[in-house]
């Protein structure tokens, strides 16, 4: 008999009920009080298992993460080569400005008297 109650309890009821019949009345007072015990796990067993990830919501989850993953390093990768390609044409369009600033500082140069005469000045033996 595994008694739940203190002592105290147990010699007041073998006063009051007798010893047979306290020891009856422990009994099935132990025994209710495991079923209630038991019954009590299993639904904190049940209510947990309800809230707990498990294992196949888990995979599900990181097969999400990962598919997302996926798909951002193939936009990051689709971006590097937008820029590489813009990167390319800022260089092109960075060549051409410098070709039209050489012809645009030679027109001035070839239509101003003060070239001519300098011209004049360095060509004379």
């Amino acid at each position: 008999m595994v008694s739940t109650l203190p002592p105290e309890v147990v010699i007041k009821l073998q006063e009051k009920l007798g010893k047979e019949e306290a020891i009856e009345f422990i009994k099935a007072l132990d025994e209710a009080i495991k079923e209630l015990s038991l019954q009590r796990k299993l639904e904190l067993k049940e209510e947990l298992a309800k809230e707990l990830v498990t294992k196949a919501d888990l995979r599900e989850e990181v097969a999400k993460i990962r598919e997302e993953i996926a798909r951002l390093e193939g936009q990051i990768a689709e971006l590097r080569g937008q820029t590489a390609e813009i990167s390319s044409r800022l260089s092109k369009v960075e060549a051409y400005i410098k070709v039209l600033i050489a012809l645009f500082l030679i027109a001035i140069a070839l239509y101003s008297p003060v070239f001519f005469e300098l011209l004049k000045l360095l060509l004379k033996p």
